[in-house]
């Protein structure tokens, strides 16, 4: 590791905001993706409070490893 290295700030947290409640999360967690016609899919993130609505946890579609 190089001095530059240590001295460097962190980089910012991701966030997004809930699709519920509408607050801002630095711990989103992924309860919908919407597929669009172009351009990347649109991403649903949710609080950890509200993504228990959502059924958010392992898909049928998730490789368990």
């Amino acid at each position: 590791m190089t001095r530059e290295a240590l001295l460097t700030s962190a980089p910012e947290p991701f966030t997004a905001p809930c699709v519920r409640c509408g607050r801002t999360t630095t711990v989103p967690v992924v309860v919908g993706v919407t597929e669009r016609t172009s351009g990347p899919p649109m991403v649903q993130y949710a609080c950890p409070e509200d993504a228990v609505r959502y059924g958010a946890g392992p898909s049928p579609e998730d490789e368990i490893g």
